[in-house]
């Protein structure tokens, strides 16, 4: 890879443009496929669409899309920031990176409320009387919310190290390749646990591949989603891992910020 990438034994630097390009394009496309598939996954088929508290079950709904809207593709766009906008101010694209990470938080927070309430006021269909759900039971929920802790840690410690000024500069220097790596870690532990939650939910209430034995538009759409999150996760990777799209100082800028991101 760094053959390919870091030098120009391969491909130019017109060429290595083009390619930026290309998976550039491939990652919104994709990430716009995710979040428009998860919200026509809960709200088509037999799902019944989207409600509040006056409806638990379709309350829950919000939860895989605001979590496929805020978890993986703003999590993604807030990875790659620093590529897309490489030839920008760095102030810019750090207050940019921040803005994305806490609109992530908003999107996570309400998707956690969403499924946290639709198992806490579950009601019985046939007598209507209030069932709950056990939380934090499956694989899907423990991976998750280990995740989510991760996040908030990543974000706290990345807003006190980088955005907070006054830190020590060898303090970020030490800091920004854990960060870095974590970000990476934690872009592939949201993929993971999303696969594992499209799957959970589909064993669970998807009769047409568990009972009849069909490919049904249902199932059809939930493998969909699933493979725009794996498509849209492995562009961003590639994007971030290529040392050639990486952010380099603007000369005005060498003396003030020695950090690179």
């Amino acid at each position: 890879m760094s053959m390919l990438l870091e030098t120009g034994l391969i491909i130019n630097e017109y060429q290595s443009n083009k390619l930026f390009n290309g998976v550039l394009a491939a990652s919104q496309l994709l990430g716009i496929l995710t979040v428009l598939s998860a919200a026509l996954w809960m709200g088509g088929y037999n799902e019944g669409g989207f409600s509040w508290t006056d409806d638990p079950e379709r309350q829950f709904h919000y939860h895989p899309m605001f979590m496929s809207m805020g978890m993986i593709f703003l999590l993604g766009e807030a990875i790659i920031v620093y590529r897309v906008f490489r030839h920008e101010r760095k102030r810019f694209t750090k207050l940019l990176h921040i803005v994305i990470h806490t609109s992530t938080i908003i999107f996570m927070l309400t998707a956690l409320k969403a499924v946290f309430d639709s198992h806490n006021y579950h009601r019985d269909p046939g007598t209507g009387e209030l069932k709950p759900i056990p939380n934090l039971m499956s694989l899907h929920s423990w991976i998750g919310m280990l995740t989510v802790l991760g996040y908030f840690m990543q974000y706290i410690i990345g807003f006190i190290t980088f955005f907070i000024p006054g830190l020590d500069i060898n303090v970020r220097k030490f800091t920004l390749p854990f960060h870095q790596l974590f970000g990476i870690m934690l872009m592939l532990a949201v993929t993971g646990t999303a696969l594992v939650g499209i799957s959970e939910r589909a064993a669970w209430k998807h009769t047409c591949w568990t009972k009849q034995g069909e490919l049904c538009g249902q199932q059809l759409m939930a493998n969909f989603l699933g493979l725009c999150i794996v498509g849209y996760t492995a562009c961003v990777l590639f994007i971030v891992l290529n040392p050639r799209w990486k952010r380099k100082p603007l000369p005005e800028e060498e003396c003030l910020y020695p950090v690179n991101d």
